[in-house]
């Protein structure tokens, strides 16, 4: 069985809506609380849910820390005024160690609840945790009926790794409020991270469920703190227990698909959705599979189904329109992306980058660099560089250069990144001196660089410096031996001056054995076998790669093999196809020239 991450998380599509208040404020108080800037609010800084929901507000004033006959009498005596002052004060001036332990102090003074609950949450509120622990104790031993407070210190325990503690408190949540426990179950994992006791978690998950045997929801949460400590084989049984007592349940069956090995889990995926067909998430995840498998077709197949019987369904618009895009069919990617984007603007941000590049490629220039500039979050670089790119092609090299500049480089890394893009720039202008001076300046700073030097060499073949390309690439294969980018470089530089063919093939046979799908390496495995005589081969091989990618250069290379070939009318049609959609590739242009194609 493969290794499990540690505390694998459920995908949040999967998790229970509406999962109930117990596990709502119980996340909040374990998770981190920022240090207080001028002052703590008390809810914040306490982590009851308080504050995010109304039900949660009214279950905390039932629940008050005390009656007032039952608080401690005591005298505001001007010692404790002082020691309040001093308190607020030292806190508003962002002295939190001093803050904490006068309120600390003040509680264990005064056993008076409020002062204790207060005490908490400076100390929590200024990440002074074990602090915060004595005071959550001084506040429930003033306040034995108080929930808050218990809910807080079992935060802190749990942030704390300190679970045989929290178990008293946990049980007591499942036995005073149950109809959360289905709920609190199916959600239990949320708690844990990867600094927790992994036997720890299991030992408590144990003990927790024990009188819910059967629950599907204490066996799925079983399940998962048995993957997370290692027990890959019983939390599979497990989940097949929690999928006969609740077989409409779609969690158990897409995590058991998580823990199998990659090569099992489209099968069992299939096999699950057989014997319940309305469960749409396993239908998703089994496009996922797909997908990952590059079955793109079939994978539409699942994702248009979904959407057949949940047509606002989101994961299916966005996974049919990425497939779309891989597939190359725009116009349904553009639909579904697009649909995406306008039902969920804040969850898709992403999607805005994929929609620059449909625009990019259907030529709707302003569009695609309007799609570029509204991209936020991870792919923001990468639609940044294809901004300054589209404004380059466009003839705005000085707005592209520019912009260029303005990027963050703040790294040896990233001021590479800069120099690559720069000369792409000037490649693309078709100033190939240009480029070629931006990258041999860039080489004088980083001289063992290999970008620098595999991207100088392409730029030395374009002004036909044939001994300069091969010596960067030599170069470039001393730095990185088993690069297939290299090996797949020269072996076509070789192969493509007509020298050097036994190396060539050596080169482009390793490149071969570990991408034998790449419809590049295969172009020049195909150009080789054409400078070696070989058509028929050629021919096969180029006809392979040009159905895997519809690239003009590759188009280019089959168009001239089928001509020799003698099959001319078939040479026409592959170079008006490519012709059409790049009119002013120099590959094709030249191949006219020289053949006398059209």
């Amino acid at each position: 069985m493969p290794s499990m991450p540690v505390f694998k998380p459920i995908p949040s599509s999967l998790r229970l809506a509406g999962s109930g208040l117990a596990l709502a404020w119980l996340l909040a108080a374990c998770s981190s609380v920022p240090p207080a800037q001028n002052d703590v609010q008390p809810a914040a800084a306490s982590g009851v849910a308080a504050a995010s929901s109304p039900a949660a507000a009214q279950n905390d004033e039932a629940d008050s820390d005390a009656p007032n006959a039952d608080l401690p009498r005591m005298a505001l005596t001007d010692d404790l005024l002082l020691r309040f002052l001093v308190g607020e004060v030292a806190l508003q001036r962002g002295k939190g160690q001093l803050a904490a332990q006068t309120w600390s102090d003040l509680a264990r003074r005064t056993q008076d609840p409020r002062v204790a609950k207060r005490a908490t949450e400076v100390a929590m509120g200024t990440g002074q945790l074990a602090l915060a622990r004595e005071d959550a104790q001084i506040w429930i031993d003033s306040a034995p009926s108080s929930r808050p407070a218990k809910q807080v210190m079992l935060g802190l325990l749990l942030r704390a790794n300190r679970l045989d503690e929290a178990q008293p408190y946990l049980e007591g949540i499942l036995r005073d409020q149950p109809k959360e426990v289905a709920p609190f179950f199916a959600q239990l994992h949320q708690l844990w991270d990867k600094s927790t006791d992994r036997a720890g978690a299991l030992k408590l998950t144990e003990a927790l469920i024990q009188p819910y045997p059967k629950l599907a929801e204490a066996h799925f949460a079983h399940a998962v703190a048995l993957a997370n400590a290692g027990k890959v084989d019983e939390a599979i049984a497990e989940l097949d227990a929690a999928e006969q007592l609740k077989p409409d349940w779609e969690t158990p069956l897409v995590y058991h698909a998580q823990l199998l090995p990659a090569e099992q889990r489209l099968a069992y995926l299939q096999a699950a959705q057989k014997r319940h067909p309305k469960q749409l998430n396993v239908q998703l995840s089994v496009a996922k599979e797909l997908v990952l498998a590059k079955r793109y077709d079939e994978a539409l197949k699942y994702y248009d189904a979904a959407l057949t019987v949940q047509p606002d369904n989101l994961e299916a618009k966005v996974g049919s329109g990425l497939v779309a895009l891989q597939q190359h069919n725009l116009a349904l990617a553009e639909q579904r992306l697009g649909a995406a984007i306008k039902q969920a603007p804040q969850q898709t941000p992403n999607l805005r980058y994929y929609m620059g590049q449909i625009a990019e490629e259907q030529r709707r220039t302003d569009e695609a660099l309007q799609w570029y500039e509204s991209v936020e979050g991870d792919l923001k670089g990468n639609a940044d560089q294809r901004r300054i790119r589209l404004l380059a092609r466009s003839g705005h090299m000085e707005d592209a250069l520019a912009m260029l500049q303005t990027m963050q480089a703040d790294s040896n890394d990233a001021r590479v990144e800069r120099l690559q893009l720069e000369a792409q720039l000037w490649r693309e202008a078709k100033q190939y001196d240009q480029a070629l001076q931006v990258l041999s300046n860039g080489l004088k700073t980083y001289p063992d660089n290999a970008d620098l030097l595999y991207d100088r060499s392409l730029i030395a073949d374009l002004l036909g410096k044939d001994a300069d390309a091969e010596r960067d690439l030599r170069r470039y294969l001393a730095l990185k031996p088993d690069s297939v980018q290299g090996q797949n470089a020269l072996g076509y530089t070789l192969a493509n001056r007509n020298r050097s063919l036994d190396e060539a093939e050596t080169l482009l046979t390793a490149a071969l054995a570990k991408e034998p799908d790449s419809a590049i390496i295969i172009d020049s495995m195909g150009w080789l076998r054409f400078r070696q005589g070989k058509l028929q081969e050629a021919r096969e091989l180029l006809a392979r790669a040009y159905g895997l990618m519809s690239d003009p250069e590759i188009g280019a290379h089959y168009a001239e093999v089928l001509w020799q070939s003698g099959d001319k009318a078939e040479a026409r049609k592959v170079y008006d196809a490519m012709l059409l959609a790049d009119p002013a590739n120099a590959t094709l242009l030249e191949v006219n020239k020289r053949l006398g194609i059209r």
